[in-house]
């Protein structure tokens, strides 16, 4: 924010005298003044602004993106057109079918660039340059644009809300300590009463903002201005006005100025994503539309492929290009939760239509996932088939049952996937109850189809009603179609139901949340960092710094508030440390550059200083909006450029000395926080991501320990009368069986791996100094082998648990010797191996690995983990050999044989992630050194 050592409020603000003689001379009504009356207006004005603008657009724009989709056609073979949105005539003249992203950021960083425009106006244009005169600095206004459009119209509003309330925290104090003395330290000097009490005021206010967690723009904004009022207060020497006290506002305060500017800044952020001339509502909500939908038809035109191939002669190069559009799509999924997170929320406040169109699009989130994790594997599945004369024989006795299950099903999950981006379904159109209906009963009917011509076929070509060594992996794959229409009618029956089971959460009742969350405790780490940080640029800034800076500046110190790194953030705080510096050094630079050059005082430098501003903010937000690694880079250039580029011609621009002096003040923050971050070590983002993954490999161990109740003391295996331990293994053996139902380790899972993920990405820019580079290629391997690790548990949870309606198989695979001796040789060498991985990961120097090298060695003397067909032959005996063979099935999920091939294959697949992480754990230097002297040892 602007502060004493800028020029965005000279000459807005009136001095102590001249505020006194206004204050006598103005207008009153209720004791107030009239400027008070006005400034509540324009905040209570720019709130409801800003909310009417988004609720208007966003109901628009999804009821356009329903009229669109309402318009495809289903033909008569179930075939849906491939829903292709007509795009802006914004996006278009920036090539969205070339390259979409593109597109979407240079049409925000084109929003704001022409808005950042308009603001400048009054400064080139010496008719308009009254607009200055008023107390607030539009100058001020394009930093808040610059630092609160980002991503879609929700974030925008949910950051200048956060924006709005860090400004209004620190006006309000001010209010207050210049109402209980309205000349600050002025009269009494250092250490008097008014002094100690403004003290005392700002030690309580920052240490406040220090150790509750507020959101990040709440804490920036508000530590930032109340470093520049305090400053001000505590400045004998200090001649600006300040209303004394909230019955005393004047529009020409220091401290309201601020403010105002902060309510334009916000309002004109938000509009320009709600309406534009030739544009379109910029709303998460509307992109979880299309992202849904699209999702939903390329899942269904996924798995016609996959049938075509699967069912042919041989495999086809084809299977490259699915696993490539299935990862397409998982990006997509990815894209629709982040759309349907709090961003959404902000954009109806979970009221009305759009609250249900959210609703329904959070549960369709939700089967698509599971539905994906089905198909991910079944590529996997497909990848690894050897297409041998038994496979094409049985796939061939089934493919027509097999591609109308998926026409039926694509057709139904894409019409209930419209009802729920429509808010729920309609008696007209593509989604009327009654076409739905119909479509559920059409599945359920392909799948019983399925289920009896797979039964047959199984038994024509391997001579057994039940699976077979050969034939886990088609097993499989129809068990996964079979799941794919299962779901996509569970979907369709909670639509029909028209009620929403997703907890919607209204305006009041997420305030009193968001309130009670910023009650909670930041942490000790970041609480004694940051403030370090910020007393120690206070200091500075009070006592001033040789010839650097004077006395009683508070930029330093408000500057610190943009640099505040989160634990375990150490990467990213040095890069926006040097961010800091590139941006608003080169910014200071750039504006001033260009303000000498193209800005003269008649209408050619008015258009140029107006052309200049546009191409400076586009390219400036574009690269805000486009860039991982320099997008704090961008977001900078274009605030300070602004500052240095709004200025009158008549003025002169900024002087070289400014310029100087605002880099001097930014690198005293750097060096700050900096000493702060030494002082109070932040976690290593290499341990933290490393921690983090390690408890997701716990997770995936307890869970297919409890999957198989390997911790016998802990589960009631079987009860029932006498001694029926001693019976034999039948049905009835297995119908007493009383274990524990199987739990769900998906969302414990995912979360760990999310956040690994995301500190994983922090590790390789911390300063490693004495440490060893981070080890990015090994972690890629382990995090992405440990992630498909979990999807294979989750497969297995959810197959046991859909098709448990009797769950005498899953009982039976427990007591099955052959598969708890295989799970429990898998639990023990992933058990091994994440902890080496973890040894591996945060081993950070040169010298030798600590670990035992009896353990490194018996590790390299074991073989692969595999299911060899003997085992598999084995486990299908012990499991399926005393269970009845089924006659009729509603679905092959209700199959035991289909339910007994899903869990091999996924410890199939299981093994594999643990080998091929074990593998390359061996190709490390220090673990190549070990099994080179083996080697040395033996020979």
């Amino acid at each position: 924010p602007l502060n004493n050592s800028d020029s965005g409020l000279q000459g807005k603000t009136v001095s102590a005298a001249e505020g006194e003689e206004k204050l006598k001379s103005t207008n009153r009504w209720l004791g107030f003044t009239v400027d008070f009356w006005i400034l509540l207006a324009v905040c209570i004005g720019g709130c409801v602004v800003c909310a009417a603008f988004t609720i208007l657009a966003v109901n628009i724009a999804t009821a356009n993106r329903i009229a669109f989709f309402q318009q495809v056609v289903f033909d008569e073979d179930g075939k849906i057109q491939k829903p292709v949105l007509p795009r802006s005539t914004v996006q278009r003249l920036f090539r969205y079918d070339l390259n979409p992203l593109f597109a979407v950021r240079s049409d925000m960083a084109s929003r704001v660039a022409v808005t950042s425009a308009v603001l400048s106006l009054p400064y080139f244009v010496p008719s308009l340059a009254w607009m200055n005169d008023y107390g607030f600095s539009l100058q001020y206004s394009v930093v808040i644009i610059c630092f609160t459009v980002y991503q879609d119209l929700g974030t925008t509003l949910s950051l200048a809300w956060y924006n709005f309330a860090g400004t209004v925290l620190p006006v309000l104090n001010a209010l207050f300590m210049y109402g209980m003395y309205p000349e600050g330290s002025t009269d009494g000097g250092e250490w008097s009463a008014a002094w100690w009490f403004g003290m005392v005021d700002f030690l309580i206010v920052i240490i406040l903002l220090m150790v509750m967690k507020w959101p990040v723009g709440i804490r920036m904004f508000a530590v930032s201005w109340q470093a520049y009022f305090s400053m001000c207060f505590l400045n004998p020497g200090d001649t600006t006005h300040y209303s004394p006290g909230i019955t005393n506002i004047l529009l020409e305060g220091a401290a309201v100025g601020p403010l105002v500017g902060t309510v334009i800044g916000c309002v004109l952020s938000v509009v320009p994503l709600c309406l534009w001339p030739l544009g379109t509502t910029l709303c998460a909500l509307g992109q979880a539309q299309e992202l849904a939908v699209e999702v939903a038809w390329s899942e269904g035109n996924l798995w016609k492929h996959m049938i075509k191939n699967y069912t042919g002669k041989e495999r086809s190069v084809i299977v490259d290009k699915l696993l490539g559009e299935c990862l397409a799509n998982k990006h997509r999924l990815d894209a629709l939760a982040g759309c349907l997170g709090a961003n959404s929320w902000w954009e109806c406040f979970d009221l009305g239509r759009t609250a249900r169109i959210r609703a329904h699009l959070i549960e369709s989130s939700k089967k698509l996932v599971f539905m994906h994790d089905w198909l991910r594997s079944a590529v996997r599945t497909m990848f690894d088939e050897e297409f041998e004369d038994h496979h094409d024989e049985l796939m061939g006795l089934v493919a027509p049952q097999l591609t109308k299950l998926c026409d039926h099903t694509s057709r139904l999950l894409y019409r209930t996937t419209l009802a729920a981006a429509e808010g729920g379904v309609a008696p007209l159109g593509s989604t009327d109850p009654d076409v739905l209906s119909k479509d559920v009963d059409a599945v359920m009917e392909a799948q019983a189809e399925l289920a009896a011509a797979f039964l047959s076929a199984r038994r024509k070509v391997y001579g057994s009603n039940s699976v077979t060594t050969d034939s886990i992996s088609e097993h499989f794959f129809v068990t996964a179609l079979s799941l794919y229409g299962q779901y996509a009618t569970q979907f369709a029956e909670y639509m029909l139901e028209n009620k929403t089971t997703t907890q919607q959460s209204g305006i009041l009742a997420s305030l009193w949340t968001g309130t009670m969350d910023m009650m909670a405790f930041t942490g000790w780490g970041f609480t004694l960092r940051s403030s370090i940080g910020f007393f120690l640029a206070f200091f500075v800034g009070y006592h001033g710094l040789a010839d650097i800076i004077g006395p009683y500046n508070g930029t330093p110190a408000g500057t610190t508030a943009y640099l505040m790194a989160s634990d375990g953030a150490a990467g990213s705080a040095i890069m926006k440390n040097i961010a800091r510096f590139q941006g608003t050094a080169g910014g200071s630079l750039l504006g001033q550059l260009i303000w000498g050059t193209v800005i003269w005082c008649n209408i050619w430098g008015t258009i140029g200083g107006v052309i200049a501003m546009v191409l400076f903010e586009y390219f400036s937000m574009f690269l805000y909006f486009a860039s991982a690694n320099f997008g704090y880079v961008g977001v900078l250039l274009g605030a300070y450029g602004a500052q240095h580029l709004m200025v009158g011609c008549s003025s002169g621009g900024d002087s070289k000395a400014n310029v100087y002096a605002v880099m001097q003040e930014q690198m005293l923050a750097i060096l700050a926080v900096t000493i702060g971050d030494l002082l109070v070590g932040n976690t290593s983002p290499g341990v933290a991501a490393t921690q983090t993954f390690y408890s997701m490999t716990q997770t995936i161990q307890q869970g297919l320990s409890d999957f198989f109740c390997l911790n016998r003391s802990a589960e009631v295996l079987l009860v029932g009368d006498g001694d029926i331990k001693r019976k034999s293994n039948n049905q009835q053996y297995y119908g007493f069986a009383v274990i524990k139902d199987v739990d769900f380790h998906r969302d414990s899972i995912l979360s760990d791996f999310s956040m690994a993920n995301f500190i994983g990405h922090e590790a390789p820019l911390e300063p490693r100094w004495y440490r060893t580079p981070w080890r990015l290629d090994l972690w890629d391997n382990v995090i992405a082998n440990a992630f498909s690790a979990g999807s294979a548990l989750s497969v297995m949870e959810y197959a046991v648990w859909e098709g448990a309606y009797r769950g005498l198989c899953r009982r039976a695979m427990i007591v099955s010797t052959t598969m708890e001796a295989n799970a429990n040789r898998l639990i023990d060498r992933a058990n091994k191996v994440f902890l080496l991985s973890q040894k591996m990961l945060t081993h950070e120097n040169e010298g030798a690995l600590p670990i035992s090298g009896a353990v490194t060695e018996k590790m390299m003397q074991e073989s692969a983990l595999e299911i060899s067909n003997a085992d598999a032959e084995q486990i299908i005996k012990e499991v399926l050999g005393a269970l009845e063979a089924p006659e009729k099935l509603a679905s092959l999920a209700e199959d035991d044989a289909c339910q007994l091939a899903v869990v091999i294959q996924m410890l199939r697949n299981t093994m594999a992630n643990v080998n091929d992480i074990q593998d390359k754990l061996f190709c490390q230097p220090e673990l190549l050194a070990a099994k080179g002297n083996r080697r040395v040892k033996s020979a």
